[in-house]
């Protein structure tokens, strides 16, 4: 949108601002916007983490071509889980990603009002949910490992949203 009223002065000031635009690089400026929004979506999504997942996790900026990039969510390692039964022999095992505990949550039901992310969960409808460790015993998800929703990159998507326009007049103002 250009500025100006119809003065001298204003239509002076919105030739110069028509020509600042036919000199600029805009496909540059488009680059970054998208670069400075994604840096702020990582922001967030890196505050937004379980400090449990922190170190499992990356969040980065890809860019793809001039102007057109993506925040990727990344898990740097997966955590390998092993299930045993009561009587201490493996049950099951799997490797968890970070990420989607992070996103999705994990643990019983009522504790976050959605299912967990577990691969053959056979136990998600339920309000308590448990495991067998190695020596036999019985833990319960009420106890310490419950894994609460933080959804870290809904957050960024959400804040990236929100930061656009603002950013955007930052970007392609005639003054920046």
């Amino acid at each position: 949108m250009f500025k100006g009223d119809l003065s001298t002065k204003g239509i002076q000031s919105i030739i110069d601002q028509l020509k600042y635009y036919s000199e600029v690089d805009l496909p540059h400026l488009a680059d970054v916007l998208v670069r400075r929004l994604a840096e702020i979506g990582i922001t967030v999504a890196e505050y937004s983490v379980h400090s449990a997942f922190r170190p499992y996790i990356e969040f980065r900026y890809d860019s793809q071509s001039l102007g057109v990039g993506e925040l990727v969510g990344q898990d740097n390692a997966l955590i390998h889980r092993v299930w045993y039964t009561k009587g201490g022999k493996v049950k099951g095992e799997a490797d968890i990603s970070p990420l989607l505990m992070s996103e999705y949550g994990a643990g019983p039901y009522a504790a976050q009002g959605h299912r967990g992310t577990f691969p053959g969960q056979t136990h998600a409808f339920q309000n308590e949910w448990f495991w067998y460790d190695e020596t036999g015993n019985k833990h319960s998800s009420e106890e310490d490992y419950t894994i609460v929703s933080t959804q870290p990159m809904y957050k960024a998507l959400v804040e990236m949203i929100n930061k656009v326009n603002e950013v955007a007049r930052e970007v392609f103002s005639v003054d920046g």
